[in-house]
């Protein structure tokens, strides 16, 4: 599978935000370490903004693949499409989701060996179309423990023009980071479901903004599955 090249936007801070951060710190340090978590929670210098805000207000399709998505309807690409779509419609305004039976049923008429995102876009009435390419999927390592990497490529298609507006990649994302989960302790399944949702939300990261401190708190998340 080919990887996009990265050509995400560089965010800057320009000169009256950077001196707003910087009274703000300034303010919350004579708080203590308690008062300045609250105070920058509060004002918002703990949110990291959106990479690529593009879609709000618009139709989006999301096509997940897999190295096995290619012949069928593989049951990883499905779960990653669906959790991406939960974040979205949750965390971006107005933004309306392309129903994935939609996708599958243009898929099933043309062939799941149709990767081209801006063709799949026109068929199923999007705006844009978030491709998300998966490689190298494996979700155990050893025998006994389970923890989940992936190479990722994610792109943003403009269907109307069919230009690639963003693309970023993950390589070898890894979850839990610390250690990993006995397969004693869960099925593959369950422990499919976490990873492909922990992905998500990372993937989701780059279209809305969010804190800082959730990505800190991931891997004690997997003490509830």
């Amino acid at each position: 599978m080919r990887f996009a090249r990265t050509i995400g936007p560089q965010r800057k801070l320009t000169r009256p935000s950077l001196i707003a951060a910087m009274i703000s710190l300034t303010i919350a340090a004579s708080m203590g370490c308690t008062g300045l978590a609250t105070f920058m929670h509060a004002v918002g210098v703990d949110m990291i903004p959106a990479e690529y805000d593009g879609l709000k207000r618009q139709t989006v399709g999301i096509i997940a693949l897999t190295e096995s998505s290619q012949y069928s309807n593989d049951v990883a690409a499905r779960e990653l499409s669906r959790f991406i779509g939960q974040v979205l419609t949750a965390e971006v305004k107005d933004l309306k989701l392309v129903r994935e039976d939609k996708i599958d049923q243009w898929r099933d008429l043309h062939g799941w060996d149709q990767l081209n995102f801006d063709e799949i876009g026109k068929g199923v009435g999007a705006d844009k179309v978030i491709g998300i390419e998966v490689a190298n999927l494996r979700l155990r390592d050893g025998a006994t423990l389970y923890r989940g990497r992936a190479d990722v490529v994610i792109s943003v298609i403009d269907v109307e023009s069919g230009n690639i507006e963003y693309s970023r990649s993950l390589e070898e994302f890894t979850y839990p980071n610390i250690a990993g989960q006995y397969t004693s302790e869960t099925t593959e399944s369950k422990f499919r479901k976490l990873y492909l949702r922990m992905l998500a939300e990372e993937i989701a990261r780059s279209f809305h903004r969010y804190d800082l401190t959730d990505r800190i708190a991931e891997d004690s998340q997997i003490a509830h599955y």
